[in-house]
């Protein structure tokens, strides 16, 4: 891994932590002292699981990673949010507090964001050795990867694209604009796992994307239990939303668990 690499993420891990601690610990507060006003509070829980988790991929890059093929398969879907929410913020550029400064700081960081994933790629991609020939062994995983990425993808487009209708079927209430956050948060998601089923050739390049993926879906397992005064009533929705986490917190165990075992009878290492 190149330094300009490891030192990117470092702001990254920054960011995450600042911003999943007040989103997901102190999710009432984002009504008033975010970029823009969030509510419920399980909508700024949402948003806060997403960096909460992002903090296990840039910890792990920061600190145990030595290989860039370990994390190769995170930057594409970390352009893919970055892009989606700043389009949502130029589209309700109306619902954002422009006088309050951390709205800069949220602008800016999705301006930059994907010029740094661009730049960084060519760099790490020039400087990587050829990808060796895919483990057989990661076939089953790649296979349910790219079937419920594009499963993900599809929802997410669809409910960024008609944030409306797609608040009328989800568990909880959602302005247009927090319907298109939301949307960018699966959008990143599913890029990651259909990037995985195409480029995973190492059980090292398993660990990372999928313990992010565990974390993303165990601490959005416990919203409707930490905020069940904000849901809306749609019991249908509510269990189609809990069936399909717990479908992704399957994939993400498996997958660590096969990553970790590969990883220990090869001798491989982040």
């Amino acid at each position: 891994m190149l330094p300009l690499a490891r030192a990117s993420v470092v702001g990254l891990l920054v960011l995450a932590i600042a911003n999943g601690g007040f989103l997901y610990l102190a999710p009432s507060r984002a009504e008033t002292d975010y970029a823009w006003s969030i509510s419920p509070p399980i909508n700024a829980a949402f948003l806060g699981a997403g960096y909460l988790a992002g903090t296990v991929a840039t910890a792990l890059v920061v600190f145990v990673a030595r290989w860039w093929r370990s994390l190769r398969v995170l930057p594409l879907p970390l352009a893919a949010l970055s892009l989606s929410l700043l389009a949502a913020t130029a589209i309700h550029a109306d619902r954002f507090r422009w006088d309050f400064a951390p709205t800069w700081l949220w602008t800016a960081v999705y301006v930059t964001v994907p010029v740094l994933v661009v730049l960084v790629w060519r760099l790490q991609e020039q400087a990587a050795p050829s990808g060796a020939p895919a483990d057989p062994r990661l076939r089953l995983l790649r296979g349910w990867s790219g079937a419920l990425g594009l499963v993900m993808l599809v929802g997410a487009l669809a409910l960024f694209a008609a944030p409306d209708a797609g608040a009328d079927v989800w568990p909880w209430p959602l302005t247009p604009l927090l319907g298109r956050a939301v949307a960018s948060w699966y959008l990143l998601i599913g890029t990651s796992l259909v990037t995985a089923a195409v480029s995973l050739r190492r059980g090292h390049e398993v660990v990372i994307p999928y313990a992010t993926l565990l974390a993303w879906t165990v601490l959005l397992l416990l919203l409707p239990a930490l905020h069940a005064d904000d849901l809306a009533g749609r019991s249908v929705a509510l269990t189609i939303w809990l069936a399909g986490h717990a479908v992704l917190l399957g994939l993400a165990l498996y997958a660590v668990w096969l990553g970790v075992a590969l990883m220990r009878g090869t001798r491989q290492r982040l």
